[in-house]
């Protein structure tokens, strides 16, 4: 392998220690709606048995995807932490879209 490679897999490793250890982690859900319209709704994942309010850090993301999807087409925001698209497509690079640039 070459030492890029290698450089990248250590990269990799890191990252995945790093959200192991957290207690929570944000991640968008897709669901298809009755309208035939796919819905991302963003859940925090914890370790605790009970969360009665997200955090601060869920916050911050719901304004980062927010900014994110302000200008999509065929997107629209139905509640605080919840957006529909028209296409699966959309949704899903959406979806790879927070997962490449949302560091948790």
């Amino acid at each position: 392998m070459s030492a890029l490679m290698l450089s990248a897999l250590d990269d990799l490793q890191a990252v995945m220690f790093k959200w192991k250890s957290q207690k929570s982690v944000i991640k968008p859900t897709l669901h298809l709606r009755e309208s035939n319209w796919w819905r991302i709704q963003l859940v925090e994942e914890t370790d605790e048995e009970y969360v009665k309010h997200p955090g601060l850090t869920f916050d911050h993301c719901v304004k980062f995807v927010e900014e994110k999807l302000k200008d999509w087409p065929n997107c629209k925001r139905m509640a605080h932490d919840m957006w529909d698209f028209k296409h699966r497509k959309d949704a899903e690079k959406f979806i790879t879209l927070f997962h490449l640039s949302w560091e948790q």
